[in-house]
């Protein structure tokens, strides 16, 4: 209700709301997810949520930057389950930076400073953070869709699908625990 009925303001104040929740750092990133999918048709959402990705990983990775060296040796002390990862970092920072979304090892914002601190290059880092996160775009957005239109079987199809994607992120993670324990370092 609070909305501007002016469907390009609206999508400007959501999108300043992604930039406001990245300066937060505790802000859940769903809630406007889920706010897009009540807001526009699923369509324009699905749009607007890969922006607000994108305006979130890449305010992120600047203020990373910007903090240095200490933040990556304080973030890899205080985050254990990204040493898995670590060493895709340099030899595959694609990969390394997808995983790290789509695994949920840290907190987005959190992990976008790190990867802005440790100078990961800006293209590759914020195609495969906008990418790591599309399920979660996805899944809010219909949700939020959902809802406004009292669908509950898209809801639940959409929880569905997240969950599976959610147990093969944690497979995939079980399995590189794994091989980096049996590899000599």
């Amino acid at each position: 209700h609070y909305s501007p009925t002016n469907p390009v303001l609206a999508i400007i104040i959501i999108l300043a709301l992604f930039a406001l929740k990245t300066l937060s750092v505790f802000f859940y990133s769903d809630i406007l997810f889920t706010t897009t999918g009540l807001m526009f048709p699923l369509p324009v959402a699905l749009f607007v949520n890969l922006l607000g990705a994108f305006v979130m990983t890449s305010e992120g990775y600047l203020m990373g930057s910007k903090l240095g060296s200490d933040l990556i040796e304080n973030v890899a002390a205080k985050y254990p389950k990204m040493q898995p990862l670590l060493h895709l970092q340099d030899s595959k920072p694609f990969l390394f930076a997808f995983l790290l979304r789509m695994m949920k090892v840290i907190n987005f914002d959190i992990g976008s400073m790190y990867m802005g601190a440790s100078k990961m290059r800006f293209v590759p880092y914020s195609a495969a953070s906008v990418l790591g996160m599309l399920p979660e775009v996805i899944l809010y957005a219909v949700v939020g869709d959902g809802i406004s239109r009292l669908q509950a079987g898209s809801i639940i199809g959409a929880g569905v699908i997240y969950a599976g994607i959610t147990v093969a992120a944690f497979l995939i993670l079980q399995y590189l625990v794994k091989n980096s324990e049996s590899t000599p370092q």
